[in-house]
């Protein structure tokens, strides 16, 4: 039971790793604590993570933020629970460049393994679609130089917290952003070599409603603008609908990855 978490014994082997964890890293590294594990906010969990937290040294992480410096992951396994420590303060997807953030927004280490699955060459014109807040462009160009970087969203929200993250990561002068319906683009047929999309899951975002339509209309456009060889990386939740709607899109790769609780897949296509 999770309650057993809190008896001497398991208590002291979960404190033992946390420390072994903290005395691999500078004094300070980590400041605040996470606890994910199902009905983690339940009165065992709540002290369970109150308990360690003082005993650490470290503030609870109410907020749920990925940003949290030590996660702690509980999970059953086969009538037992299985504790899990990051062994680094944050996750790997953390980003300084983040001072914009809206729901739903792209992983950034994701987002990084998408962009390198196109390819990246220094010649490429990229167009991100449905831009959101600019994490597929930023960690694109991370990777290396381009030709162009250009990313597009009919939502000013969006838009103007791309334009945050963008400037915070020191790219104003490197990436353009527009305000563009993905199905209806203001470019001349043959000109992109890279298209990359973080496309709406129909939940959080959107509705699969929309999503019948928005779909086939958006990888329509998007091969009417591709040049012949170029590389289209996106992620999405509507696999079924997706397989549906590639038109003239050739599958390459498809990923299943992990995403907030979800398995989305990731997609790397090329023009037929």
């Amino acid at each position: 039971r999770p309650k057993a978490l809190l008896g001497q014994q398991h208590f002291d082997a979960l404190l033992k790793a946390a420390r072994e964890i903290l005395a691999l890293h500078p004094a300070g590294a980590f400041r605040t604590l996470r606890l994910s594990a199902a009905g983690d906010d339940s009165p065992v969990m709540q002290r369970l993570k109150a308990e360690l937290a003082r005993a650490l040294g470290l503030t609870v992480d109410s907020a749920k933020s990925d940003d949290a410096d030590l996660l702690l992951r509980l999970r059953p396994v086969r009538g037992t629970w299985e504790a899990l420590l990051s062994i680094t303060p944050r996750p790997l997807s953390t980003r300084a460049w983040r001072v914009c953030d809206m729901p739903g927004a792209l992983n950034a280490t994701l987002a990084r393994a998408m962009a390198q699955l196109t390819m990246p060459a220094p010649t490429d014109t990229v167009l991100n679609l449905c831009c959101g807040s600019g994490t597929l462009l930023i960690e694109r160009a991370a990777l290396g130089e381009s030709e162009v970087l250009i990313g597009c969203d009919t939502n000013q929200d969006a838009l103007a917290c791309a334009d945050k993250n963008v400037a915070a990561a020191g790219l104003s002068g490197s990436i353009t952003l527009d305000d563009w319906d993905a199905t209806n683009l203001p470019l001349q047929d043959n000109c992109v070599d890279v298209i990359l999309a973080d496309l709406p899951f129909g939940q959080r975002i959107g509705s699969h409603k929309e999503n019948e339509v928005l779909y086939p209309a958006l990888f329509k456009e998007a091969a009417r603008v591709a040049r012949p060889g170029a590389r289209f990386c996106f992620v999405t939740h509507e696999i079924k609908l997706t397989m549906r709607s590639l038109g003239s899109w050739k599958l390459e790769r498809d990923l299943q990855v992990a995403v907030g609780g979800m398995h989305p897949g990731v997609f790397l296509v090329t023009p037929c």
